[in-house]
């Protein structure tokens, strides 16, 4: 029985491996972003740029995409600003100039979101596109399997996979959630004052804590997986690109310097 447990162990392992920190694009304990942000912060690395072979106009032209002058030029968001301004200017009261800028927001990281894809269209072949697309996959884990319809099909999912798949992934739900609202807090405004490094201690720690947690969730999600399946996981996420992450940080943004 201990033979069998070992070589079951050793199965995982190896399935899991390609989701190490030293050998894959996988972000672990990073924050919730989209896909186009996830996607901007994968192409700022040197090693993403050397891997899709970028050149220095591509990478020039990804970098100033965020960029306020940048955003002026589309005429979408040049129009909704336009109207948001008369929309506030129009308000009678506080409560409504709140509503508006609240629903604003909204709309702005919409349009800014779509602009960006449109950047990433126009500037990738579709070679370095597809190649991205699995680094992505990389980058997300095996929870990303959860998020794209696509994925579940070309994996051919069962509805009792997909239904155990998301237990587990639940399972620790609640618990990962209490930590990056304290991950997010302590970044933003901590409870009390204190001294700078005992804070950043505690902020590398909630990271190392998140970062295991997430690997246990991985784990689980790939046993989940027959062996078939994962091929088809691993080919659908390419060859593994090593990516040295830095601390997510709140005020974190792609291509910053």
């Amino acid at each position: 029985m201990k033979i069998i447990c070992g070589l079951l162990l050793i199965g995982i392992i190896h399935t899991c491996s390609v989701f190490a920190d030293d050998n894959s694009a996988r972000r672990y304990a990073a924050l919730d972003r989209d896909a186009v942000t996830c996607k901007y912060f994968l192409l700022s690395t040197k090693e993403v740029q050397g891997n899709l072979k970028l050149t220095q106009q591509q990478i020039k032209s990804l970098e100033s995409a965020g960029a306020s002058s940048s955003l002026t030029n589309d005429p979408a968001i040049a129009e909704y600003r336009r109207l948001h301004k008369q929309l506030l200017e129009a308000a009678h009261s506080d409560e409504e100039r709140a509503k508006i800028r609240r629903e604003g927001n909204e709309k702005y990281s919409l349009l800014v979101n779509q602009y960006n894809e449109k950047i990433l269209q126009s500037t990738l072949s579709p070679a370095q596109t597809n190649r991205l697309n699995e680094l992505f996959l990389q980058m997300k884990g095996p929870h990303a399997i959860l998020e794209d319809t696509n994925v579940i099909q070309e994996l051919n999912l069962s509805k009792e996979q997909i239904s155990q798949m998301n237990d587990d992934f639940n399972s620790d739900g609640q618990f990962l959630s209490l930590l990056r609202q304290r991950f997010l807090r302590l970044q933003i405004q901590p409870m009390r004052k204190r001294d700078c490094a005992d804070l950043d201690s505690e902020m590398k720690s909630l990271v190392q804590v998140i970062k295991e947690v997430e690997k246990d969730q991985d784990a689980g999600l790939l046993a989940v997986l027959n062996e078939e399946q994962r091929r088809s996981w691993n080919d659908l996420c390419g060859a593994p690109v090593s990516i040295d992450w830095k601390t997510d940080y709140f005020s974190d943004a792609p291509f910053q310097k």
